[in-house]
């Protein structure tokens, strides 16, 4: 008989936890329990679902039945995530002692080439850009795509840390990923499109809330700040201006650009930045890869920029006997 479906309280009460976790991380980690859940019912004592079934024995077998089923190693990685996760939950509210979930290593991930896209990709990507002629949009690409900022780094930019004229710009990024400041000079693109925003010849249907301490603002900035709570766009907001821009394409164009996330813009910009002549420091300390004591964290970085198989393709073709 096939295992029944698992008791749901569990679930509803870690989704409402992980409620500050970006949409597509709480829709992993509740796949993943979900599966898991289930696998435990069919075994010995799994159903109903108590929390003290929730032991290092029934984690370790759902991973190796994972591993049986045929999952990569990024797969079992990303459980290993979820598990920690919901383990650590069940012992914040008291539920079990110690989070069985806690110990376990992952297993060894291939690191794989960040997405370099392809002229091709960026041609199309930044036609559809000006052919939606939103400043807004514009100047959040832009930030992207040639100064490599994080969807955070670009939802959270205050407008009193932008020195922006229409010759030269920088931006200061407060407490970026791993609470790390930097100051960056704009490429001449990314400036003018940013000078084009914030200082508009004609008013236009998304132009900041001038009440705003931040550059982009959401549609409810107001209400958010009557509510003592930051009126910046949110990182789903920009996620959502992506995929509407995505949507604009053609059908010939959306089949070369259905699958880039707006953080592929970064990992693109690592990669033209190498291919440009900067060096491996260069590219940490522009791009916020260090360490807490400033040191370029070059192996984040060399990740960032690992060939791809096409390039090693190009490659062993002009590999000289």
């Amino acid at each position: 008989m096939a295992p029944s479906a698992p008791d749901p309280s569990p679930l509803q009460a870690f989704q409402a936890a992980l409620v500050t976790r970006h949409p597509l991380t709480q829709r992993a980690y509740l796949g993943t329990i979900r599966d898991f859940l289930v696998w435990l019912a069919a075994q010995p004592g799994g159903h109903p679902f108590r929390f003290e079934a929730l032991t290092q024995t029934a984690v370790q077998g759902y991973l190796d039945a994972l591993k049986s089923r045929g999952a990569a190693p990024r797969t079992r990685s990303r459980a290993i995530a979820a598990l920690r996760r919901f383990g650590q939950w069940a012992v914040d509210e008291g539920y079990l002692r110690r989070n069985p979930a806690r110990q376990l290593e992952r297993p060894t991930v291939v690191a794989l080439a960040p997405t370099e896209l392809s002229g091709k990709q960026r041609f199309v990507l930044k036609s559809l850009v000006e052919r939606l002629a939103s400043p807004r949009l514009t100047a959040i690409f832009m930030l992207g795509y040639w100064a490599g900022l994080r969807v955070s780094e670009v939802a959270t930019l205050r407008i009193d840390h932008c020195q922006v004229n229409q010759r030269a710009g920088t931006i200061t990024l407060l407490d970026a990923k791993g609470s790390k400041t930097r100051t960056l000079d704009l490429p001449n693109a990314a400036r003018q499109a940013l000078w084009a925003y914030l200082h508009p010849e004609a008013p236009h249907a998304d132009q900041r809330d001038p009440d705003s301490l931040y550059v982009f603002t959401g549609q409810r900035a107001a209400w958010l700040r009557e509510q003592g709570r930051p009126d910046h766009l949110s990182e789903r907001g920009i996620e959502h201006l992506w995929g509407a821009l995505k949507a604009s394409a053609t059908a010939a164009e959306w089949e070369l650009i259905k699958t880039i996330r707006f953080h592929d813009l970064r990992h693109d910009w690592a990669h033209r930045a190498r291919q440009s002549g900067w060096s491996l420091e260069e590219i940490a300390v522009y791009a916020g890869h260090q360490t807490k004591d400033g040191a370029p964290a070059i192996a984040t970085t060399a990740r960032y920029t690992l060939p791809s198989r096409a390039q090693l393709k190009a490659r062993l073709a002009a590999l000289e006997g």
